[in-house]
């Protein structure tokens, strides 16, 4: 290689590292601007449980008792969605006292869980968010729990 391709590879080579930082860093085209910000979010809780009640007079069929509860937790402070530094990934703290976490935008969405049976996963839009953590069963069952959070934008 002779001077000047030297001077001219080396003035490719800086041209092309400023545009790639200048991309790169420029935080406006970044997509996942529209999730970040303060977020309120709370989480519900259902229970259930049933069962047949052998208990009664002779040719009657048994009787089906059964008990739900519910509850609703609202976070006693609000929460935020934060910008990681991977591309794809924003850091999610349901109140100010939680401890962070990471989920990744590649991998939203709800699936099936072998290990519970039935469909988990969670799910955002610039304005809302929900994560099943706990979900009902897919067929019957005696007694459940199921636990899931809800989130929107403030």
């Amino acid at each position: 290689m002779n001077f000047s391709q030297k001077i001219i590879s080396r003035i490719i080579l800086v041209c092309t590292t400023f545009l790639f930082l200048f991309t790169y860093c420029n935080k406006e085209n970044d997509g996942r601007l529209k999730y970040v910000g303060d977020w309120n979010f709370k989480g519900n809780s259902f229970s259930y449980s049933g069962y047949y009640d052998y208990n009664v007079p002779p040719g009657q069929s048994p009787n089906w008792v059964s008990s739900s509860s519910s509850t609703t937790d609202y976070n006693d402070s609000t929460g935020s969605i934060l910008l990681s530094e991977s591309p794809n990934d924003l850091i999610i703290k349901y109140c100010e006292s939680c401890d962070p976490v990471i989920y990744n935008l590649s991998d939203s969405g709800e699936k099936w869980s072998d290990n519970y049976g039935a469909i988990v996963g969670w799910t955002l839009t610039d304005s809302t968010f929900f994560n099943i953590i706990s979900p009902e069963p897919p067929g019957y069952t005696p007694s459940f729990s199921t636990y899931n959070i809800e989130g929107w934008k403030l």
